[in-house]
């Protein structure tokens, strides 16, 4: 009788958890901030999903970061864009939902250097120049369920790209809502 009775209740409790209603759509856009080489930058993150069913979607991921190093003589400024798409996987909890997803996509970076006191010119130089990249983005984190429709994001995301010859690491950390519409 033991040896049904522990089966019994896994299907039960799989043909629960395959009853519960997901969402179809996803949008989410937050803030984010992104660290490469000592230089953190500021920004913005937004992403879209499309769920296939409760376990896997895919996803849309366009952002945006902003950073300046300066000094007395000197001023940079840099510039990144990042579009990427690909699969995200969910486990849905009552509370929360937990996501991996591996995106591919491409990368922009635009860089604006400034000499201030260029020797032995008497007035400024400047320097500037954009590079695009084939960008990778591994990451994931959770969503805290507030309601149906509506969540609050955390995320990590390791984030790929070779700019100028260089190849980048960046880590990206974002946070904001969620809105969530459509049944599944």
């Amino acid at each position: 009788m033991r040896r049904l009775l522990v089966p019994a209740v896994l299907l039960l409790c799989s043909a629960f958890l395959n009853a519960q209603e997901h969402p179809k759509y996803e949008l989410f856009a937050g803030y984010s901030l992104q660290h490469s080489d000592g230089l953190n930058a500021s920004g913005w993150e937004a992403s879209g999903a499309y769920n296939f069913n409760r376990w896997i979607g895919m996803k849309l991921d366009a952002d945006g970061h902003y950073g300046s190093n300066s000094s007395f003589d000197f001023s940079d400024s840099i510039q990144w864009h990042t579009v990427t798409i690909g699969p995200q996987f969910s486990w849905r909890l009552q509370r929360a939902t937990l996501f991996a997803h591996t995106l591919f996509g491409i990368s922009h970076e635009h860089e604006h250097e400034r000499f201030l006191s260029a020797f032995p010119l008497p007035f400024p130089s400047n320097f500037e120049a954009s590079s695009n990249s084939f960008a990778t983005v591994l990451g994931g984190g959770g969503d805290w369920n507030l309601g149906k429709r509506f969540a609050w994001r955390g995320q990590i995301d390791y984030t790929q790209g070779s700019f100028f010859g260089r190849h980048e690491n960046h880590l990206r950390f974002s946070t904001g809502p969620v809105f969530r519409f459509g049944k599944r």
